[in-house]
């Protein structure tokens, strides 16, 4: 989904204002000329790849400024790979949901070993996973249409859910399309490591990703989104959804300035199912009023089983009415972020910082170590959220490749939650404007410090602070399961490690709590996008001028495009005509009539003969 570009202030105010004065006809014809230009671009490069053909009423129609509901597909077909070619498959199915009269754009994952009912094309019903049902519509002679066609009516049967256009991007697809943008900056929640060469190794796909805030290209970025092991069904949603936010956040607002070029990308590598240029700017339209509005990842929850996943029907219903209601506008928060104690003073806080306990003494001696390496201050976590099952903390310093070549140092601390696949990361640099860290959701202030808080529709997604010239945060697991107070406890107890704090650790003695108290946690800034940033916004995609909106049917209807010029060419004879009057009004000198031919004109009425002789009547 595209951000809000950079507003071209006064000017699409003039413009607006001039054509709400009465001079859209003769501006109007020459704004739409260039939305026509810039709808022709986008149409040509979307046209790169044809157009999806479903079957009729497939897919939900939709008028300009309705909601829509968008599938996009990860097709998983490979050709080459270490065991045996991978036919067609979805293996990410991604329901994105823009509704004007919601605060937030809903994302859900359709988990992918949902098991279903399907109805194959040859008539019999298989109880398999939801992501076959594309592999089964693309089976015998179907192709990519059959396989939409079977797959968007298995999510309208299974889940209720009516889509309205879908977009699909393959493998090798995928990993073209992120170095042609330039590439994704990220966290990589943990140290991810599978080789098939291995002796006895299992056979599935190769990864070999360290921890940490950093720069994924086409390879890495794939083997990112596309890992399907060691996490469960809503972790590895939630991995793909993560991808799309870090894209969304770093490359959104220079959508304006680079619109051709994304634009190309987005046609060479994305097939759909976009059939004119009515839809198309039905969309951008829509994209146009959402701009600005946060994201917000929905969770579906299943019960995982050693080869499905299943859900109850109460459980696709929650998921369901969350995607499509949206969300509401998002309190403040009183939390409790007390520093947290020794088990047997909970009392002090609240359930959920209470939960919190030490940090093992291993992990601030290494963290010590660890500063020795680094030009600034190591700060590390007095308490962190575990359980008796998490994994020991990881840790590693390493340099964010930036813009321009530039190496910044960089250090991350992972913590393992305790559940399945949950890590949440802490991490210094002195990259102190990261796209993680741009244009944060709120800020408050504690004691010394000044927290920037960065959501994901109501969930708290990272917490950041400067200090010494380096930048610090800590950014939530992949479900955002730390709540608001935990991440906020967790970044008021991260101090600079130091040689006092790691011997108290070491012998047991706990570190001296600060004051008890309550926080008022401000929510994300949801408000509703102003008139100009909407111009602003529908400017960035289409390159169109205000009054192309009024314009929009005309530019793929021939018939009405030649009315609005019939209307340009009355309105500039009735110009010229006033222009005729206001000499005779006193206003302007009489002007010479103008005599090609050198012929007398009558002094009675000052009328021209024609190529006759005779007088013009």
């Amino acid at each position: 989904m595209p951000a809000e570009p950079p507003r071209r202030g006064w000017w699409i105010a003039k413009r607006f204002l001039l054509a709400a004065a009465g001079i859209v006809l003769v501006s109007g014809g020459a704004t739409a000329v260039v939305a026509l230009n810039e709808v022709g671009r986008l149409v040509e490069a979307l046209r790169q790849n044809k157009p999806i053909k479903v079957a009729p009423h497939v897919l939900a129609p939709t008028s300009r400024g309705a909601p829509e509901t968008l599938l996009l597909v990860g097709n998983d077909e490979r050709r080459h790979t270490t065991t045996t070619p991978v036919l067609p498959h979805s293996n990410e199915m991604l329901l994105v949901r823009i509704d004007p009269s919601q605060p937030t754009i809903s994302m859900l994952s359709i988990p992918r070993e949902l098991k279903v009912p399907i109805d194959k094309p040859d008539g019999e019903v298989d109880e398999t996973r939801i992501n076959a049902a594309y592999q089964f519509g693309w089976e015998n002679g179907g192709g990519t249409a059959g396989g939409v066609n079977l797959m968007v009516k298995t999510i309208e049967e299974v889940l209720g859910i009516t889509v309205n256009e879908v977009f699909i991007a393959n493998f090798n697809q995928f990993e073209r399309a992120v170095n042609e943008m330039g590439c994704v900056y990220m966290t990589v929640d943990k140290r991810y490591y599978h080789s098939n060469s291995e002796p006895e190794a299992e056979q599935y796909m190769e990864i070999n990703l360290q921890p940490g805030y950093q720069r994924l290209c086409g390879k890495h970025a794939r083997e990112f989104v596309s890992n399907r092991h060691e996490s469960s069904s809503l972790i590895r949603d939630a991995r793909d959804q993560r991808f799309l936010l870090n894209v969304k956040a770093q490359y959104g607002g220079s959508l304006f300035e680079e619109r051709e070029k994304f634009e190309d990308i987005f046609g060479k590598n994305v097939e759909n199912t976009l059939k004119n240029e009515e839809e198309i700017l039905q969309l951008v339209y829509l994209l146009a009023e959402s701009a600005g509005k946060p994201v917000r990842q929905v969770p579906f929850d299943v019960t995982e089983l050693h080869e499905y996943d299943i859900a109850t029907p109460e459980q696709i219903l929650e998921a369901v009415h969350s995607f499509l209601t949206g969300t509401a506008k998002i309190p403040k928060q009183k939390l409790n972020v007390a520093a947290t104690h020794a088990p047997v003073n909970h009392a002090l806080g609240s359930p959920a910082v209470s939960s919190l306990s030490p940090t093992p003494s291993s992990t601030l001696a290494e963290a010590r170590t660890m500063a020795a390496s680094l030009p600034f201050p190591v700060e590390a976590p007095r308490y962190q959220q575990t359980t008796a099952e998490s994994e020991p903390d990881e840790m590693r310093h390493y340099p964010i490749h930036g813009p321009g070549g530039h190496l910044y140092p960089t250090y991350v601390i992972v913590v393992a939650q305790g559940e399945t696949g949950q890590y949440y990361d802490v991490q210094g640099s002195t990259w102190t404007n990261p796209p993680l860290l741009q244009a944060p959701d709120n800020t408050i202030a504690i004691g010394s410090r000044t927290y920037s808080l960065y959501y994901d529709g109501e969930h708290l997604r990272t917490v950041a602070w400067s200090e010494a010239g380096a930048a610090y945060w800590i950014e939530n697991t992949l479900t955002d399961s730390l709540s608001a107070e935990q991440m906020v406890a967790i970044a008021r107890e991260t101090r600079p490690v130091t040689g006092h704090l790691v011997a108290q650790a070491s012998a047991g003695i706990p570190t001296a709590p600060l004051r008890p108290g309550h926080v008022n946690l401000p929510p994300p800034t949801l408000a509703a996008p102003s008139l100009l940033s909407k111009i602003g916004a529908l400017l960035g995609f289409v390159g169109a001028g205000v009054v192309a909106l009024l314009a929009l049917r005309v530019l793929t209807r021939q018939r009405e495009l030649k009315l609005l010029r019939e209307q340009i060419a009355h309105a500039m004879t009735l110009e010229a005509r006033q222009h005729q009057l206001l000499p005779a009004a006193g206003i302007l000198p009489q002007p010479e009539p103008p005599n090609p031919a050198g012929l007398a004109a009558d002094p009675a009425s000052g009328a021209l003969p024609d190529e006759s002789g005779a007088l013009a009547r």
